[in-house]
């Protein structure tokens, strides 16, 4: 009877298989239909990107990239759950039918939304035979070739070159003139002109220059945002202001309200000539708060403000006032400006291209964006005049019904649609960040890695080749770098106001992404992406999140754990979650709910503790904890296997000198196992042995920090290091003053290594150093090197970074003629026993000097005059007598240092600081 019963229930069990697995195929036969479908979609989408459409055809877009998004969806879902096995045999097949009795409900719900899906697409092409051949698709270039394009040209800091700069030199001149000439009495200049002819750019040319740098003692530039409170203006102005003059900040200036804020200010600048630049200012609401936060001190002070609207920079003057306005550049610099920028010399153009390029050079009516705009599509378009020609066509298309300013709206719009169709995406990421928002390069490149934007090449990382497009944006004038290291490497960009305005646009249209700043979110069905800038708590209470992939909380200063526990706990499908700087102890839910996530960042909250559930984040490839004071990951950070940055320190920010600069993260043994990494800092090495050693298994490593590495593990490590042919980036500190650094075994080095950090004691500089090609900056601290151990360093062929603090003992710092050929910044801190440094014809590239609390130095570098290119000399903490000897009127040095223009001297512990310019 029991053996009857068993029999039965054994047929029912293996009929109820056979009809899941049955159901499973058919879900997958589902499943890869639509994904056929998407393939159609996208190339449909990507022919039709750059074409003028209807309002009847640009509703259908928008319909078929709503539904694009919807099978990107449910694909991520059906690999997530059912694509785990993809074998054959019985084990395959018991497993897939088990996770079908496990989620019964995950299962139907695919199954109705993939018909639902279906059921749309067809009632969608139903309605028009709407898809062009492949053939036509294949035909859709125009940008195609840019993806294969060199990226050979330097990249400047600035929007426009200053070489390629046409028509500027006379409005430089006369803003300078009047901000060092004229009378003692406060003055406000105000530059105005419609958006894109150039006033940030030309304002940016004139702040920076020497003459306005030395002459006045205070400075600060202010980007007036749609956002800002006049808390946040007045609060910017005072940081700028404390740090060039490297003050400590006045205690609570985070919670000040305005007054006293304009007391902090005012009574700050009353005896100090300053120059505030306001830029881009659309209202007068504030003026009466900086008339009296920027006093009239008669001390030959400045304001100078950029606005697109007269009447504003007519509130703004008083009777010593002067507005400036900014005219279109005449049809010849026009003409010039469009050369130089497209054929790199002003009477270049070739004769077959002149006629398409006078009437293009003509609709661009002066406005120099305009211009730059253009010049970034035509340098990349075959050099030939049908091209040119169509592209004209094209272009007087776009403008023909639109007034002035929305003209140079419709010419961004036409830089952004001749992108290749991969970059797309990723610029229109800009939209997601506030106005004048300055984005870190290794941020966003992370970013478009976790959307999937990024497409992989041949022999080069994910990593690379999003590098390459954003070098690539930045080289089409669509973005700008904001700012960059001192040795070259880009830190951060932007971009331009006007072109984010177009962005905003083209995103909302798309339903790229929603920005909501300060305000509550409307209800959106279908909401992908979602950045929110210090919006209240209920500003999120009737969003639907369904559908969202990327959440970005900018600025978020308050938010409860149990509101964020119900606002993520909706979160299914999140790829991206930003949650730098908000004020969360611990993560409000367990990391099982956000099963897509690709990039969690905790920067700068005030997490402890990381959650066990981290090990269910099986997608993660990037996991920011820096700046949290989380001291020990759980071992389920091991499951990660997909894992390629992995970011956990924070930095020592007392007043006083620690050996300690950033403290790292105790990781569990098995680290080796995380294939994929590519960043891992920093990592506490006072485990053992076992640690060390796993290291060398981590052969896609690009950047390695480690902290407390023990004397008696140093040949581990080596032998580690040996294995990371692809390392760029190393630093490593020893346990303490009295553990060596014991790195002397190291035979292979690294073949691409830029950045090497070392921070303790050295009984010698490693030999190995010496062969370190690329090596562009180098950092050594505590080392206690002897005197003359430095001479490995001056035959590095790309050195152009040397910073010692506290590392070397010697008496003399001696260089050999030629020495340091391509070194542009040194830095020399607390070298105590330093007598004379000696460059004898060394150094001829150098830019900038730092000399720091070298109480014992007894004159100038040897030579100094010399440099010809040294541009800022800083002098941080020195004796009065080694100051005295380079003032002005009298100092016995000054001949040698009177050729460099920017001469600086600060005293941190009286708070002063002095020009000596």
């Amino acid at each position: 009877m029991a053996e009857s019963a068993a029999g039965a229930l054994l047929q029912s069990f293996d009929l109820l298989l056979r009809k899941m697995n049955q159901l499973l195929k058919g879900l997958g036969t589902e499943v890869m239909v639509i994904k056929d479908e998407l393939e159609i979609i996208k190339a449909y989408l990507r022919e039709t990107e750059t074409k003028e459409k209807s309002e009847t055809e640009r509703a259908r877009v928008r319909q078929l990239g709503d539904i694009a998004c919807d099978i990107e969806d449910v694909l991520e879902d059906f690999m997530l759950h059912f694509g785990q096995c993809q074998g054959r045999g019985t084990i395959s097949f018991l497993h897939r039918s088990a996770v079908c009795i496990r989620n019964p409900v995950t299962f139907l719900r695919m199954v109705n939304h993939v018909q639902r899906i279906r059921t749309r697409l067809s009632s969608t092409l139903a309605r028009s035979s709407m898809y062009p051949s492949m053939s036509m698709i294949n035909e859709v270039t125009g940008s195609d070739g840019a993806r294969n394009r060199s990226h050979d040209r330097h990249v400047d800091p600035l929007f426009i070159k200053e070489d390629e700069l046409i028509g500027i030199d006379e409005p430089r001149e006369e803003l300078i003139g009047l901000l060092v000439q004229g009378e003692l009495q406060r003055k406000v200049i105000s530059v105005v002109g419609m958006g894109g002819l150039g006033k940030t750019t030309l304002v940016k040319k004139v702040y920076d220059h020497e003459r306005v740098t030395g002459w006045f003692k205070c400075h600060a530039w202010i980007s007036v945002t749609q956002s800002f409170t006049i808390e946040d203006l007045l609060r910017s102005i005072i940081e700028q202001i404390f740090k060039e003059r490297n003050e400590k900040l006045p205690e609570g200036i985070d919670r000040t309200t305005p007054i006293i804020l304009i007391e902090i200010l005012g009574s700050y600048l009353l005896d100090k000539r300053y120059v505030v630049v306001l830029d881009d200012v659309w209202c007068i609401n504030e003026w009466n708060y900086f008339r009296y936060a920027l006093p009239n001190n008669n001390c030959g002070s400045r304001i100078l403000v950029t606005t697109r609207i007269g009447d504003v920079a007519s509130t703004f003057q008083e009777s010593s006032g002067h507005i400036y306005y900014l005219q279109p550049l005449s049809a010849e610099k026009a003409w010039s400006l469009f050369c130089k920028k497209t054929f790199r010399s002003i009477k270049a153009c070739p004769q077959e291209l002149e006629e398409p390029s006078v009437k293009i050079v003509e609709v661009c009516k002066g406005l120099p964006l305009a211009i730059v705009t253009i010049c970034g599509i035509l340098s990349r378009k075959e050099k030939n005049f049908v091209v040119w020609s169509k592209f004209y066509d094209n272009l007087r298309t776009e403008l023909a019904e639109n007034p002035e300013f929305e003209r140079v709206k419709r010419l961004l719009l036409l830089s952004y649609n001749d992108l290749p169709y991969s970059h797309k995406s990723c610029f229109l990421y800009f939209s997601i960040f506030p106005k004048d928002y300055q984005i870190r390069r290794i941020t966003l490149i992370r970013l478009w890695i976790a959307e999937g934007f990024i497409e992989s090449g041949t022999g080069k990382t994910l990593e690379d080749v999003a590098e390459d497009y954003l070098n690539d944006l930045i080289d089409r004038n669509m973005v700008e770098v904001a700012e960059y290291y001192d040795y070259g490497r880009i830190r951060s960009c932007r971009v331009h106001g006007l072109i984010r305005e177009i962005l905003v646009l083209k995103s909302e249209e798309e339903n790229f992404c929603t920005s909501v700043i300060r305000r509550n979110v409307e209800s959106q069905v279908r909401l992908r992406r979602l950045s929110t800038h210090q919006i209240s708590e209920d500003a999120l209470n009737n969003v639907k999140f369904s559908h969202l992939r990327a959440l970005f909380m900018i600025g978020q200063k308050a938010f409860t754990i149990s509101s964020m526990h119900i606002l993520f706990s909706g979160f299914r499908l999140l790829r991206i979650l930003d949650l730098e700087g908000a004020p969360i102890e611990s993560f409000p839910l367990k990391f099982k709910n956000l099963l897509h996530l690709r990039y969690l960042s905790l920067r700068n909250t005030r997490m402890r503790k990381l959650s066990k559930s981290v090990g269910e984040l099986k997608k993660l490839e990037t996991l920011d904890l820096k700046g949290t004071y989380i001291s020990d990951l759980p071992k389920n950070i091991l499951q990660l296997r997909h894992l390629r940055h992995l970011v956990a320190y924070h930095y020592y920010t007392g007043l006083h000198s620690a050996f300690y600069y950033a403290s790292g993260v105790k990781v569990p043994q098995g680290i080796g196992s995380l294939k994929e990494l590519q960043k891992l800092s920093y990592l506490d090495a006072s485990q053992g042995v076992e640690i060390v050693s796993e290291l060398g298994n981590l052969t896609q490593l690009r950047r390695l920090g480690i902290a407390k590495l023990r004397t008696q593990d140093g040949q581990h490590l080596c032998a580690s290091i040996e294995k990371l042919t692809n390392l760029h980036s190393f630093s490593v500190t020893s346990t303490g003053m009295d553990d060596l650094l014991e790195l002397q075994t190291l035979e292979a080095t690294p073949p691409l290594l830029q950045r090497l950090y070392l921070r303790g004691p050295l009984d010698s500089l490693p030999k190995w150093i010496g062969t370190l090609q690329n090596l562009v900056r180098m950092r050594l601290r505590w080392s206690g090197l002897k005197e003359g151990s430095l001479h490995v360093l001056q035959t590095l062929p790309n050195l152009a970074e040397l910073t010692l603090i506290h590392a070397y003992d010697g008496t003399r710092l001696c260089c050999e003629g030629g020495g340091f050929q391509k070194l542009k910044i040194l830095d020399l801190e607390k070298l105590n026993n330093l007598n004379y440094v000696i460059l004898s014809g060394a150094m001829p590239n150098l830019r900038k000097m730092y000399i720091r609390s070298c109480v014992r130095l007894m004159t100038v570098p040897q030579d100094i005059e010399l440099l010809w290119n040294l541009k800022e000399l800083h002098l941080f903490d020195m004796p009065e007598e080694f100051v005295q000897m380079i003032r002005r009127g009298g100092g016995i040095d000054r001949s040698k240092v009177q050729h460099i223009p920017i001469i600086r001297c600060y005293d941190n512990q009286r708070r002063v600081y002095e020009d000596l310019s």
